[in-house]
């Protein structure tokens, strides 16, 4: 009885020590003034939280933080008032909490003319609806990168509506169109490139789209004609295929249909996925509910490069399955055989076939304890788990699910790694660590039926993490 007492002594112990670290990171000093805290904002009192609990409050103790800054400058609480303040530096991006702050704050930085992009913000947020939404700095940004190709003023513009996307439409042709220039084409300024914002200058000075530069795919007269008069709510790449479909004889339910597939996107080898093309035009009765995946079946056929696995880890690349792919003499019947076989074998992956995956870019870790002449000696190893079956029998081995990551570790978006401790002859299985790979964090360490890490198992975790350059969450 004493013993399981005590047990459950030291587990309450461990929780408020968690907890107590918590709220150190959160600026409280003392369980109860947690308790208070959580009460004043909303959350649990109580002190038996899961980790996204804890998640839950840390975020919103750093947006509260932000906030508190944002208004120590913000006096007048206006969108004039940030913009200069900005402009003088005496807020910081990272004091900013809302996306289109922190984008006119990120184009001061980038900016070779702060003074006239002050200006420009200064008047457009007096008499426009266009700092309301990030797509629309984004726009005025490129507008500012331009200046040098402006036909007019920008204090002479005057909005003639309310709609903001009128407004952005007309202030485009009101700096670079003397001719008209198709709707769709505002887009180029808000998620174009440098070469398709040419495009609409090129065509509001009345050139035609054939003559313009850095065309992905070469036009006839017939498709310029068409270009022109793509639906307003496509991009400048998906009225290129509208213009190609168009013009071999397709219709509309074809092009809104190509429109949804990675061909709006791309223009590699163009002259073959033009034979795509005339085969959705040539087989009118076939859904178009097919194109996306008969495209991207076809993409990975011709165009993926396969990874072959050599031995644990390590793979080599080989080339594309079937980089001569050709459509000649397919019909639609085989063809949707075909890439319904393919996605039922990736159904096979994706509900945990034998996945494998390269070892990410972090070392695995070795640290030795003690002397073996002394029988002392202790070796601890963490390293990283390259397929689902070893993640499998690590939950198997851990009691813990672990096993349920095989796709994230394979997409290299999460990867896992195992603690072991070798003392004397025997191999100890310690832990479990979940590292997200892009943001470099140890976000989850479980050990057997997922308890916690112990202070020693801790101090081995931080000694890879601070070898490795990777960041510990403070939850941990």
């Amino acid at each position: 009885m004493a013993s399981k007492k005590n047990k459950l002594s030291d587990k309450r112990q461990d929780r408020l020590s968690v907890i107590m670290t918590h709220a150190l990171a959160l600026n409280l000093h003392s369980i109860d003034e947690y308790q208070v805290w959580c009460m004043e904002q909303g959350f649990s009192a109580g002190l038996n939280k899961t980790r996204n609990q804890l998640v839950r409050e840390q975020q919103h103790f750093k947006m509260v933080l932000a906030d508190k800054k944002l208004k120590q400058h913000k006096r007048e609480g206006n969108r004039r008032f940030v913009i200069e303040k900005i402009y003088s530096h005496e807020i910081k991006y990272t004091d900013l909490t809302g996306s289109v702050m922190q984008e006119i704050s990120d184009g001061f930085r980038k900016s070779r003319n702060r003074k006239l992009l002050r200006n420009v913000f200064l008047q457009l947020d007096e008499k426009s609806k266009l700092l309301t939404h990030v797509d629309y700095v984004k726009g005025i940004l490129n507008f500012v990168a331009h200046f040098h190709l402006w036909l007019n003023p920008i204090a002479e513009w005057e909005p003639v509506t309310r709609n903001a996307d009128r407004q952005f439409s007309s202030l485009a042709r009101h700096l670079f169109a003397k001719y008209e220039v198709p709707a769709f084409m505002d887009s180029v300024w808000q998620r174009g490139t440098g070469a398709a914002q040419g495009w609409f200058i090129h065509m509001g000075m009345g050139k035609n789209i054939r003559t313009a530069s850095s065309l992905p795919i070469k036009i006839t007269k017939k498709m310029a004609h068409h270009f022109s008069q793509a639906p307003a709510n496509y991009d400048a790449k998906a009225a290129f295929r509208w213009a190609q479909i168009q013009a071999l004889g397709g219709d509309k339910r074809i092009a809104d249909a190509v429109a949804e597939t990675r061909m709006a996107r791309t223009f590699k080898d163009d002259e073959f996925w033009l034979s795509v093309l005339r085969f959705f035009i040539a087989n009118p009765m076939l859904d178009t509910r097919h194109f996306g995946p008969i495209v991207d079946y076809i993409w990975y056929k011709k165009y993926e490069n396969r990874m072959v696995f050599m031995e644990r880890g390590v793979a080599r690349e080989e080339a594309p399955e079937q980089p001569n792919f050709s459509m000649h003499g397919r019909t639609p019947d085989t063809l949707l055989r075909q890439v319904e076989q393919w996605h039922r074998n990736l159904g096979r992956e994706s509900r945990g076939g034998n996945l494998n995956w390269v070892k990410f870019k972090f070392s695995d870790f070795h640290y030795r304890e003690g002397r073996a002449n002394s029988r002392n000696m202790k070796i601890w190893t963490i390293r990283e788990l390259l397929s689902s079956s070893e993640l499998a029998a690590e939950g198997r081995a851990q009691s813990h699910c672990v096993a349920t990551y095989a796709r994230s570790c394979f997409s290299g978006a999460t990867s896992i790694w195992t603690m072991d401790l070798q003392e004397t002859q025997v191999l100890q299985k310690k832990l479990t660590i979940e590292l997200h790979n892009p943001a470099k964090i140890i976000r989850q360490i479980r050990g057997l039926r997922n308890r916690m890490a112990t202070g020693r198992e801790m101090e081995i975790v931080r000694r890879w993490a601070d070898k490795e350059g990777l960041t510990v969450a403070g939850y941990l």
